[in-house]
């Protein structure tokens, strides 16, 4: 049986502009932090409307970055939703902190905030949110709770470049913001990272922690306990290419989503497909999500026979990980049924800016061949 990959889950556009950035930085004999990665801070802060930008390695040591910056300490709790990727839950524990997991919505897949209030103790400093694939969160409200319990938001905006909230772009609403810029990501850098923040003194800790402690135009003098987390100029330089293709990208993630939304109507199959919950939100489509039953024997079937990747994002609430369900790394959580529920049935279809309409009709095809 043929098991080659046909159809990939994902498919970055990367090529000549990409490679003359690369070639330009040669040439000007500048590799590591410099010009490059200034510029592409400054774009991508003013795309997602923040004042300050750092851009780092890549967006789990981003979010390791703002939480010390927020001043997480051992045994405080920070809300993250149940169902995300492990580095939302994980940066925490770096932190010796406690992630307390609440369920999340039904139609979003996102952190529920209906539910965080009950989770909240007097050792609970911060809430953090993602945007799941694109789709937004209920800002507004998550916002709303912390303010009334002066807590601190952390937006998690690995998944979020491209949407908008309340026509305001995402990524960067929250005091302090992250996003990752790895391979698969509506924008690459290959591997990379940013911190976004609206406050000037958690940007002078940013910078300083981004480049081992060390205070800016002052070498060898470390005022914090950082690391090396900058970005390169290479790195910088696919952003930048990449950054003048995002509109393109954006839009052909949009068709492609829409000739699955049609052909999924179409087809009448027992299949629930991603819902935006505001009329004046847009989904940047990291992700297109469907949930059914006999996810695991589907997707299965889809590589084995039809030669198409998927993902499975994510198999399991962040709490059934064995660093939490082992009692490795200290968790709690309240009752989660419908990220166990969303977790069991979730499954993410291929999608990519390239990607044309035979290839999702196979795609679509397929899986009504599977459904049993």
């Amino acid at each position: 049986m043929d098991t080659t990959i046909k159809i990939p889950w994902a498919k970055p556009d990367i090529g000549k502009e990409e490679f003359d950035e690369i070639k330009n930085s040669f040439e000007n004999n500048w590799f590591t932090l410099g010009p490059k990665v200034k510029l592409f801070e400054k774009q991508m802060a003013n795309y997602c409307n923040a004042p300050y930008s750092a851009a780092v390695s890549n967006g789990t040591v981003a979010l390791d970055i703002a939480l010390k910056t927020i001043g997480i300490s051992p045994g405080d709790e920070i809300i993250v939703p149940a169902m995300t990727y492990f580095s939302t839950a994980s940066s925490v524990s770096y932190q010796n902190a406690v992630p307390v997991f609440v369920d999340i919505d039904k139609e979003s897949y996102n952190l529920d905030h209906s539910k965080i209030v009950q989770s909240i103790t007097n050792k609970t400093k911060a809430i953090m949110f993602i945007d799941y694939g694109g789709n937004a969160s209920d800002q507004s409200n998550i916002f709303e709770i912390a303010k009334k319990y002066n807590l601190t938001v952390v937006q998690d905006g690995a998944q979020s470049l491209g949407g908008t909230y309340h026509g305001k772009p995402m990524g960067a609403n929250a005091e302090i913001s992250t996003m990752s810029f790895h391979l698969a990501k509506n924008l690459t850098c290959i591997e990379g990272g940013m911190v976004f923040t609206h406050n000037k003194n958690f940007f002078k800790q940013i910078m300083m922690r981004r480049n081992q402690g060390e205070v800016n135009n002052r070498k060898y003098e470390h005022l914090a306990l950082g690391t090396n987390a900058r970005m390169t100029d290479l790195q910088a330089g696919i952003g930048l290419a990449q950054f003048k293709k995002l509109p393109k990208f954006l839009k052909e993630r949009k068709r492609v989503a829409k000739i699955y939304d049609e052909l999924f109507k179409e087809s009448k199959l027992d299949i629930k497909v991603p819902k935006t919950k505001h009329s004046d939100t847009t989904n940047a489509y990291f992700f297109y999500p469907i949930l059914l039953n006999g996810r695991n024997n589907i997707a299965q079937a889809l590589r084995s026979k039809y030669g198409i990747d998927t993902r499975i994002a994510y198999p399991m609430p962040v709490y059934d990980q064995h660093l939490y369900k082992s009692g490795q790394a200290k968790c709690r959580h309240t009752a989660c049924p419908v990220a166990e529920e969303v977790t069991k049935k979730i499954l993410n279809l291929p999608i990519f800016p390239s990607m044309d309409e035979k290839s999702i009709k196979t795609v679509v095809n397929a899986i009504k061949s599977e459904i049993k």
